[in-house]
This record gives C-alpha cells, sequence and structure tokens, in this order.
C-alpha cells in the first residue's frame, strides 16, 4: 500500500471528499484531514483582525447593531 498526500483548497474540501467516497469500494483504506493547517489558517486571520483592533483600523460594530443583524438573519432564514 502507498501513501498519497494532497493539498486541496478549502473551498474545495467537501467536493473532493465526496469524490473519494464515491471510489472503488476498498480502493482507499484511511482518509485524514490535517486540522492543524486550519487552526494556522484561522489563528492568522484573529491575529490579524486582533492587531486591526489594537491599531482602531478596523471598523466595529455596537452591541445592539450586532444583535439587529442576528435578529434579521434569523428571520430570513427561518
Amino acid at each position: 500500500m502507498q501513501t498519497i498526500q494532497i493539498e486541496v483548497q478549502d473551498q474545495y474540501v467537501d467536493a473532493f471528499l465526496t469524490l473519494l467516497a464515491n471510489l472503488k469500494e476498498g480502493m482507499i483504506q484511511n482518509v485524514q484531514i490535517d486540522e492543524d493547517v486550519l487552526f494556522e489558517t484561522n489563528k492568522t486571520y484573529f491575529q490579524h483582525a486582533l492587531k486591526e483592533i489594537e491599531n482602531n483600523t478596523a471598523q466595529l460594530l455596537s452591541h445592539g447593531t450586532v444583535w439587529e443583524k442576528i435578529d434579521e438573519h434569523t428571520k430570513a432564514h427561518s
């Protein structure tokens, strides 16, 4: 048995996993997703967001505005 490592862009992971699931039964023995990559991507995003907040370059919403947007979203998707 051989091991193959493939990098797939985030937006295509679900489609790629669907393709793998539809291959001939027994062809693939194990599928693993490296969660560390996702963690590092999220970590970088939130570190950048924190710097924007600390430097006053991010546009922040008030508590009331956030809840208004949540209410609008839940009403639109119920």
